[in-house]
Parts: structure tokens; sequence; C-alpha cells
């Protein structure tokens, strides 16, 4: 027994290896100089061009989380009041306006969205020129005036007239070129249309 405690006791104390890097064969040279100027100078001198050594991690690159996706709740659809007076003089107006020879007529129903806009429809026509954005204009206030229903506010310029009234209706009478411009069909694409 003593003998194998001796073995054993010998390895615990038998000293450890020590392990020595080889050392290479080849010249200790300058220090290398960075980019082109140091590549040209090793070409001048004969010997090939440094390589660039690229190091991959042995460790897989970390997975990343995406982003949490907000719920998306669409808002209920609105109810839209009627509005039998608006609907009725956004018809008159459209109605003159064919009369005097406009063109692209068209009733866009905005009373989805009146609360943000003011008003519950619009009016589009187009018009030659500007005495007949004048014609129109002068038409529907000549077959209002009667009733009593006045224009709340008119702003007018060659090439466009806009005319708003309190019952929730705004007209714009434009040139052709004008309407193009101001692209109000398609601030309103989603909005429903009504036959003049």
């Amino acid at each position: 027994m003593a003998a194998k405690k001796q073995s054993v006791s010998k390895k615990k104390t038998a000293p450890k290896k020590k392990v020595v890097a080889k050392k290479s064969s080849a010249k200790k040279s300058a220090p290398a100089k960075s980019g082109k100027k140091a590549t040209a100078s090793r070409a001048a001198k004969g010997k090939k061009p440094l390589k660039r050594v690229v190091r991959k991690s042995k460790r897989p690159a970390p997975k990343r989380k995406a982003p949490a996706r907000a719920k998306v709740t669409k808002a209920p659809k609105a109810v839209t009041a009627p509005a039998p007076e608006a609907l009725k003089m956004a018809k008159v107006i459209a109605s003159v306006a064919l009369d005097k020879k406009a063109e692209d007529i068209l009733i866009i129903d905005t009373r989805v969205r009146s609360s943000s806009v003011g008003y519950d429809y619009v009016v589009l026509a187009s018009a030659e020129s500007d005495r007949q954005l004048t014609a129109i204009h002068e038409g529907v206030e000549q077959l209002l005036k009667p009733q009593g229903t006045f224009a709340a506010a008119v702003e007018a310029s060659p090439d466009w007239v806009c005319v708003t009234y309190d019952v929730g209706v705004v007209a714009h009478f434009f040139t052709p070129d004008k309407r193009e411009m101001m692209d109000l069909e398609g601030l309103w694409k989603d909005a429903p249309r009504v036959a003049p």
C-alpha cells in the first residue's frame, strides 16, 4: 500500500510541462504601414503585398428580437347624420353649373368627417374661362337669393372660385388646369360620390 501512495504522490508533485511556442525562421520586418503605401513599398522591395486576414467569430451572431407589433384596431364606422338641406343645396348648385355649361360636375359626401372639416358636401365643377366661372357663381347666387340663402364666404381668382354656404356646402368652380393641380377628388377619394 505504501508503494501505491508514493506513486500517487509523485504524480501530484511532478512539475507540469510548459508549452513553448515555436519561433518562426522568418526575419523580423519593420512594422507594417497602413493602406496602399505599405503595399506599394513592399512591391518595390520585391516582396508580396500583405493580405488582409478577416477573422470570423467562433460564436454565432446573437439573434435579434423583432420589435413588438402594435395591435391595430379599426375605429367603428361613424354614423352620419342626414343633412337633407345641404344635399338639396348641393344638387341645386350642380344643376345651375350644368345649365351654365360646366363640365365634370361632382358632388362629394363629406359627412363622415364633417365635424373636422366643417361642411357636409363639396360640389366641384370645371369651366373653360374666368367669365364662365363668374357666370356659374352669379347663376347660383341669383337662384338662392329669393330663398334667403346667401354665401358665407366667397374667394375668387381668375382660375378658381370657392363659395362657402352656412348650410354645410362648399362649391369649387375651377379651370381644368387648376382642378387637376388642386386634386380635390384625390383628397376625398375615400368619400362617397352623389349623383348631381
